[in-house]
């Protein structure tokens, strides 16, 4: 299978999104800077400078539309012989496990060293789960040893439905395949609405998120894929003004209604599948201006992409050991600075371990088994 070339704004994205559920998770555990300035009046007018950490957790989504966008302009291109599916799919599942299994047993390890490392309980049965990253998943919803983990099945299962969804766009065309999948997420939120009426959606992120419930973050990206950048730098910057606005008015609507929201306004139906097509909106225009992606391209933020997954793994046990075994010691804006700063430092250098010793060695090593697999 031939490689999809090197595109270094992919990276930077990948890195702006791994940073933007690092520093997400960080306002959570270390509050004390947001309290402290949560808002600011200038020239007259209140601003919000945690605004945007508020909202880190569409780093998440973002996620999702750079895969549709990668795997489904790669893999739309392929004939889908069983070759090219088991190439595909190894190389996908090697992406993921290796570096989950290496963190699971260096979690693991620590618990049984350090108390305040905390892991849950697990039989052996739940362990088994979380090895086959089979958690929040019927029949058992297992929880999973580091609750970063929740999205990871929702990628697996994007891997593996993509074939499906590229046959049928070949029949039906990539447009109808985008409104199948809106279709899909609205109606999968509308029937969670109806399951946990009453109830604080929050807590049931990780089944109301599931594929369906993703979809349209997916088929938003793979949508791009079939879009052919026509545009100069005039119009490219006024279509990026107009996505800034159309996500910061996104932004301040579910702020007005935040609580509703969670309880039971139809914004929780419609409001993420928006923003995903905002986000996807502002994406394609970055990637395809030269000038406009010029700084997702630094070396900085190609390098963080490098290391995303890493990133994305490790911040959260990191900010919660350093917010358990230390916790007064951030209660103050100057504790939570330097909490930001132990806690990115040492997220970064495990990514790091992460990324040179186990997924590129194992990445590599799927390349190289599959250039020798004999045809099928």
């Amino acid at each position: 299978m031939k490689g999809q070339p090197f595109i270094p704004a992919l990276h930077g994205l990948r890195g702006i999104a791994a940073l933007a559920v690092f520093l997400f998770h960080w306002n959570g555990f270390f509050p004390a800077l947001n309290i402290e300035y949560r808002s600011i009046n200038a020239l007259g007018l209140e601003w919000h400078p945690f605004r945007l950490i508020h909202f880190g957790w569409l780093g998440v989504s973002l996620f999702f539309i750079l895969s549709g966008y990668l795997l489904g302009g790669q893999l739309k291109q392929k004939t889908l012989d069983f070759r090219t599916l088991s190439v595909y799919w190894s190389r996908r599942f090697l992406r993921i496990y290796p570096a989950v299994w290496f963190q699971m047993s260096l979690l693991l390890a620590l618990a049984a060293l350090v108390a305040e490392v905390s892991v849950p309980a697990l039989s052996w049965a739940e362990l088994l789960h979380n090895l086959a990253l089979w958690i929040h998943l019927p029949p058992w919803m297992t929880r999973p040893v580091n609750g970063m983990w929740w999205t990871l099945p929702v990628e697996l299962s994007f891997y593996i439905v993509l074939p499906a969804i590229i046959l049928l766009q070949r029949r039906i065309g990539w447009p109808a395949v985008v409104l199948i999948g809106l279709a899909i997420t609205f109606s999968w939120r509308a029937w969670m609405m109806s399951i946990y009426d009453g109830e604080h959606y929050a807590r049931y992120i990780p089944v109301i998120d599931a594929l369906p419930g993703s979809l349209s973050a997916f088929v938003a990206g793979f949508a791009l894929s079939f879009l052919t950048p026509s545009w100069g730098l005039a119009r490219c910057t006024i279509s990026l003004l107009i996505a800034i606005a159309l996500f910061t008015s996104l932004q301040n609507v579910l702020v007005i209604n935040a609580e509703a929201y969670w309880t039971g306004h139809w914004l929780f139906i419609v409001w993420k599948p928006a923003m995903e097509l905002v986000l996807a909106l502002m994406m394609f225009i970055l990637l395809h201006d030269t000038v406009l992606s010029r700084p997702l391209s630094s070396r900085v933020l190609v390098w963080l992409g490098e290391i995303s997954f890493g990133i994305y793994l490790w911040h959260f046990p990191v900010q919660q050991y350093l917010n358990t075994v230390y916790g007064e010691a951030w209660n103050t804006p100057l504790g939570s600075l330097l909490a930001l700063v132990t806690s990115l430092t040492a997220t970064l250098i495990l990514a790091a371990v992460s990324f040179y010793a186990i997924e590129r060695p194992v990445m590599g090593w799927g390349k190289r088994l599959n250039t020798t697999r004999p045809p099928a």
